[in-house]
């Protein structure tokens, strides 16, 4: 049997649906606030020591509040560090010295670059969305069979090339500038 409401109950029933519609609204803000957290920490202007600008490496930093650069010693030639954020590596970098070519390093699994992946014309780079290698411009006379090569590798953040070939050129460049460099080009 259906019944008629009255206009109080009509108002009534009015009221509380307003109120169900803003309370949902206000849940679904809150929800929204909660899953998108911010960085709370500022990007670095510097990868293992070297400058790269902070526009290049902030797409690979994800939100979270604590980041914090974990350098591994320089043994036998290699460099390596880590930027780790809430606990969690997200970028890798290093350099190493190699008898090999940028091609064959690039075949080697803890670049996160393969063998197809692709290679600046002038074959200094070679990059995929989640890593890079570089050839420094750095010559060292106690090693005249081997070059510098440099690596980036990210976990998180952007998935694009165009961005990973800009942040392995800025890298590379910057260890080619630093000082160890110029110190091994004076002997």
């Amino acid at each position: 049997m259906i019944t008629a409401r009255t206009s109080r109950e009509t108002k009534s029933y009015g009221r509380r649906a307003a109120a169900s519609v803003v309370g949902l609204l206000a849940l679904g803000l809150l929800a929204t606030g909660c899953s998108s957290p911010e960085k709370e920490y500022a990007t670095p202007s510097s990868l293992c020591d070297v400058s790269v600008p902070p526009d290049l490496l902030d797409p690979f930093l994800p939100a979270g509040k604590k980041l914090s650069s974990v350098p591994k010693n320089d043994v036998q030639g290699i460099t390596r560090c880590r930027l780790v954020v809430d606990e969690k590596t997200v970028v890798s970098a290093s350099t190493e010295w190699y008898e090999k070519t940028l091609r064959e390093v690039a075949g080697a699994p803890y670049n996160e670059v393969e063998l197809d992946s692709t290679t600046t014309p002038d074959k200094r780079y070679i990059y995929a969305v989640k890593g890079g290698i570089g050839l420094v411009d750095c010559q060292d006379p106690k090693r005249p069979d081997q070059r510098l090569i440099a690596s980036v590798r990210v976990t998180q953040g952007a998935k694009d090339e165009t961005r990973m070939k800009e942040l392995i050129t800025a890298f590379t460049e910057g260890v080619a500038g630093s000082a160890e460099c110029e110190r091994r080009r004076l002997g």
